[in-house]
């Protein structure tokens, strides 16, 4: 296309060369009084005259232009590596040059933007929170990979959309929408319920310029708060079942030693029944305090413990042995199966005892009498497999993800009815994660549970 140009160029110069020399011809000719004949010479003359003219005028001119226009073009097309160089002083000259430096800044420019741009996705890449950047028409200027997570978008190809037709949540458009519409700050916790329910702190930003009357768009940042929300909720459901539990025994012992006082202790029968009922709820309030006292330690890691190699077998015949009366009294088959050879463990043995105590104590109580109770113990990769399965009422699968907190019961009335604490499957999952252990369950209604603890051997 330059090069077409330029030959219009170089026309339209030699037609004007020829005009004008011509023309200066015909004013000498007419001057000095020429005859008719000397014309066509004048022309020939005048010709030649013109196209050297307009050669050097080109030479001289409009090459180093056309040379400017083929650079420009390069650097359009983003290639801004390439230098002009003219070899003159003059003006042309001093063009050049000043378009070489602006090619250079231009190239300078662009390798901050680009690398100003690069940090910015690295710093986005590595946050958790989730930003989006809206600009005051409305438009998508930026967006995070972990909005695009948090909000289940269906495309990441948003840049330069419309927020509203990305985001279908009311809530946050209405709170962007209120947020551009009058350039000021917000904040607000969303709660999304589908598929899963996730809890999300918003906090959007407008962005003015420094003396605050130049705006540009907003940044909403989002938090996902969902697991502290989640731990709230156990706190708070701690605190309530924590009082309940204690309330319980309380009520019935102050209910009782009212009774007592107010003339029961008569009727040596009843007040009898009355001193057993007493001593049973004082029992368990003593356990229920225990087994906190014992998460408490473990949690706070108050607990002094004595890791020593120890034999896995002997382990479980301890806390066997302390079951022993249990298992007599529902009249259990008790299956014992440990692999030979198995390595020492580094181990606290009375805690570890008391775990194994704690999942035998639910197997015999959750199983119906005359049961079959089996625990083993094996090789599985870099750990101990230590199972204890019954065929006992088993647990719906529902119940399954919870079994592990503090207070959480499958049948709260029958736990209670059996003087479970709600704390002591708590108490195995802990006393197993100190040792760097994982304890998982599988079961099914009436096909009984398997609970097992994997321990890490030493090296």
């Amino acid at each position: 296309m330059s090069k077409v140009l330029m030959n219009k160029t170089l026309q339209k110069l030699l037609v004007l060369n020829i005009l004008i020399i011509l023309f200066g011809f015909i004013i000498i000719g007419i001057h000095l009084r020429l005859p008719l004949s000397f014309y066509p010479s004048f022309l020939v003359i005048g010709l030649g005259m013109a196209c050297l003219l307009s050669f050097i005028v080109h030479k001289i001119f409009f090459g180093p232009i056309q040379q400017m226009q083929r650079i420009t073009e390069k650097i359009t097309r983003g290639d801004y590596k390439t230098r002009l160089s003219l070899g003159r002083k003059d003006e042309l000259g001093q063009l050049a040059n000043n378009l070489n430096e602006m090619s250079l800044e231009l190239q300078n420019k662009i390798d901050e933007i680009t690398h100003d741009k690069n940090e910015l996705k690295a710093i986005l890449s590595s946050m958790v929170e989730g930003v989006v950047v809206i600009g005051k028409d409305e438009k998508i200027i930026l967006l995070s990979d972990p909005v695009c997570q948090m909000l289940e978008l269906r495309s990441k190809d948003v840049i330069g959309k419309p927020y509203w037709e990305i985001i279908r949540h009311e809530e946050i458009n209405s709170l962007l929408e209120e947020s551009i519409a009058q350039k000021k700050a917000l904040q607000k916790e969303i709660t999304l319920l589908s598929p899963n329910e996730n809890h999300f702190s918003m906090q959007i930003s407008p962005v003015l310029s420094e003396d605050s009357k130049d705006f540009s768009g907003v940044v909403a940042i989002f938090h996902d708060i969902t697991e502290l929300k989640k731990l709230e909720d156990v706190r708070t459901e701690f605190v309530a079942n924590v009082s309940h539990e204690l309330k319980t025994p309380l009520t019935t012992i102050k209910g009782f030693v009212e009774t007592l006082k107010e003339g029961a202790l008569t009727d040596k029968e009843k007040s009898q029944r009355f001193l057993d009922i007493i001593q049973k709820h004082t029992d368990r309030l003593e356990y229920l305090v225990n087994d906190l006292l014992t998460i408490s330690a473990i949690e706070s890691k108050e607990i002094k413990l004595n890791f020593e190699q120890t034999q896995i077998d002997k382990v479980i015949e301890s806390a066997v042995h302390l079951c022993s009366e249990a298992l007599k009294q529902k009249q259990h088959q008790l299956e014992i199966t440990v692999d030979k050879n198995l390595p020492d463990l580094l181990l606290d043995k009375a805690k570890m005892e008391q775990a194994f105590l704690n999942l035998l104590d639910n197997a015999i109580k959750f199983t119906n009498a005359g049961g079959n109770i089996r625990v083993s113990a094996s090789h599985d990769n870099n750990f101990i497999r230590v199972d204890f399965k019954d065929n006992g009422i088993g647990i719906p699968q529902q119940h399954l993800p919870r079994l592990f907190e503090r207070f959480y019961r499958v049948d709260k009335g029958r736990s209670r009815e059996l003087g479970g604490t709600g704390l002591g499957l708590s108490i195995v999952k802990h006393i197993v994660q100190i040792h760097n252990g994982k304890v998982s369950v599988q079961s099914e209604p009436s096909k009984g549970s398997l609970f097992s603890v994997f321990l890490p051997i030493s090296s």
